[in-house]
């Protein structure tokens, strides 16, 4: 896995898009190869397009856009590990638990939104979020949250629960018997 995460800087834009799929790394990674294959192109293919001296001066523009390229990738993936970096007794997911434990529903939500605006992917965090909106009695967005959850990658190890939320989500919409 470390030798796969670590060939992938060797292609700016190629980090940020495999590690958390940007945008951006995917419209660096896309631009380069394509600049590459133009290049490429007229060195070789079609070589009596381009005299030897313009083509010359495009290679070398092509190596100092792919060193800025490779400089704002690195320095893009150090501000994302920086910004993920976690102290040892801070855990966020953790913290998040702790304040539902207590029915600090308010502060779980804060926290689990906090864990989702670094990482929309975190299945845990995403869960857990429509867990407490249903408590909360927000219906609709714990809906949406479990939609949401449904269409990403791994969510299928929390079928059941997801199942059982939409169970109780659907209980809770159904007008209470009134006793005779």
């Amino acid at each position: 896995m470390h030798i796969t995460w670590r060939t992938t800087y060797l292609w700016p834009g190629l980090p940020q898009l495999v590690g958390w799929g940007s945008w951006a790394g995917l419209a660096v990674a896309v631009g380069l190869f394509v600049l590459l294959d133009v290049l490429l192109l007229v060195s070789f293919g079609w070589s009596e397009l381009i005299d030897p001296q313009c083509r010359n001066g495009l290679w070398i523009g092509f190596a100092a856009v792919w060193l800025a390229s490779v400089a704002w990738s690195g320095r893009q993936c150090v501000r994302r590990a920086a910004l993920e970096r976690i102290d040892g007794d801070q855990d966020p997911f953790g913290e998040a638990i702790d304040h539902y434990l207590r029915g600090d529903y308010f502060q779980t939500e804060q926290t689990l939104e906090r864990l989702l605006r670094r990482n929309p992917r975190d299945l845990d965090a995403r869960l857990m979020l429509a867990g407490v909106l249903r408590r909360t009695g927000r219906r609709m967005e714990a809906m949406e949250q479990l939609d949401m959850l449904s269409t990403m990658e791994g969510a299928g190890r929390w079928e059941l629960e997801m199942q059982r939320e939409r169970e109780l989500l659907a209980k809770a919409r159904t007008p209470k018997a009134v006793a005779a």
